[in-house]
């Protein structure tokens, strides 16, 4: 039981790595050639804006955003492939 767990959390790092370093080389490669840093998806709230809570005492201030771009899709398939790759059997 404890491998299946495992093998799910590895794959989940292995897809996000994939992801994060796609993004990273999309938006790099942006200046050369535009559609590379345009995302294609974008969730959460703004970079610039933020969810506030104001309890009068306390403040707090949480903002996340998800942006994937073109070779960030790529890369988290090519996670996963690396993944399969590596752990099949």
């Amino acid at each position: 039981m404890l491998k299946g767990r495992r093998s799910v959390g590895l794959a989940i790092v292995y897809i996000l790595l994939g992801g994060l370093i796609g993004s990273l080389v999309g938006h790099l490669l942006a200046p050369v050639w535009t559609p590379l840093g345009r995302p294609l998806v974008f969730l959460g709230t703004p970079p610039t804006g933020s969810w506030s809570i104001n309890l009068g005492i306390v403040g707090v201030e949480v903002g996340a955003w998800i942006n994937v771009n073109v070779l960030g899709v790529i890369g988290l398939a090519v996670g996963l492939v690396w993944f399969q790759r590596r752990h099949a059997g």
